[in-house]
């Protein structure tokens, strides 16, 4: 088995943005293609409910609540999840292909088979799963902590709290590390890898946790930056749109059309934008976990070392 560089693991995915620039492109434009989609979907339900609430601010007791509003707005909601993580799916899994078989560019690496629907159900599934081991794992903490407070052991509480809520979130950081190569070996040959995935990484936490975090730390410093840059522009325009911050107030109150037509040449510029952002991000992200595996693959055929 080898051993993982993990500056090599991180610079992987900026060195493929380097080497494939339209690849990265068309990844940005199949993701901003879904988020446009997401966005043209349940905006008019959230202008609405906006709206209404504006309206009933400004003292229009006539405009209730809408409750179908709502409710439709929620399963629109899980449809459009769905479809996003299978997107994410088909992305992720193109992003590791690029690292593993570089020579199998065409259609930007982009493909829908068994790898994709096996981490499309991972992700579903896993989701799932993990909120009730969450639930499962982190109920005894909860109930000692509130026995505390409930006695007025406030201190004890606390400590339980805390010690018990890091407790949790390690183990959760091992077993997603433990798992974390499981998407690059079901891209290698097309079969579900769990188990060998797990067994793959014994003895590897932390080069694994390391890559984990920096790219934690890439992603947040990348999400503060876009965050300040878009909340500045987004103010100012819609400031400038309502005649000032002190035409906010009632800028919702406009009819829910007439705010999409306001807000449109902006939003078609933020989508645009978006484009080489989320295909730089997709490589970021997901390009250092092939290298990690790529490092540890064993030269013999995977399937046949575990069997």
């Amino acid at each position: 088995m080898g051993q993982i560089v993990i500056g090599e693991a991180i610079g992987e995915g900026f060195g493929l943005i380097a080497k494939r620039p339209v690849t990265i492109l068309a990844w940005g434009l199949a993701r901003t293609v879904v988020v446009g989609g997401y966005f043209a979907a349940v905006a008019p339900f959230y202008l609405t409910i906006l709206y209404q609430a504006a309206k009933r601010a400004a003292g229009d007791v006539t405009t209730p609540p809408d409750l179908t509003q709502m409710m439709s707005l929620q399963g629109l909601m899980w449809l459009m999840s769905l479809v996003t993580q299978f997107v994410g799916a088909v992305l992720y899994c193109a992003a590791l292909r690029a690292v593993m078989f570089p020579e199998q560019r065409s259609y930007a690496y982009l493909r829908i088979g068994a790898a994709e629907l096996f981490l499309f159900l991972l992700i579903f599934g896993g989701s799932f799963a993990a909120g009730i081991g969450l639930v499962i794992v982190a109920l005894p903490v909860i109930i000692v902590a509130a026995i505390a407070f409930g006695v007025h052991a406030i201190a004890v509480g606390v400590v339980v709290a805390v010690v018990g809520g890091l407790a949790v979130l390690a183990l959760l950081i091992w077993i997603l590390c433990r798992l974390s190569l499981v998407a690059p070996m079901m891209v290698e040959d097309g079969k579900f890898h769990l188990t060998d995935a797990w067994a793959l990484t014994s003895g590897q936490f932390w080069p694994l946790f390391a890559i984990g975090a920096l790219l934690f730390v890439i992603l947040l410093v990348i999400e503060a930056v876009v965050g300040v840059v878009v909340l500045a522009l987004g103010f100012g325009y819609i400031s400038q749109l309502a005649g000032g911050p002190e035409g906010l107030k009632t800028f919702f109150t406009r009819p829910p059309a007439e705010i999409m037509a306001s807000l449109g040449p902006v939003l078609l510029v933020a989508l645009v934008v978006s484009i080489p952002l989320y295909g730089a991000l997709n490589a970021v992200l997901m390009a250092p976990w092939a290298r990690a595996y790529r490092d540890l693959r064993p030269p013999t055929d995977v399937a046949a070392t575990f069997a």
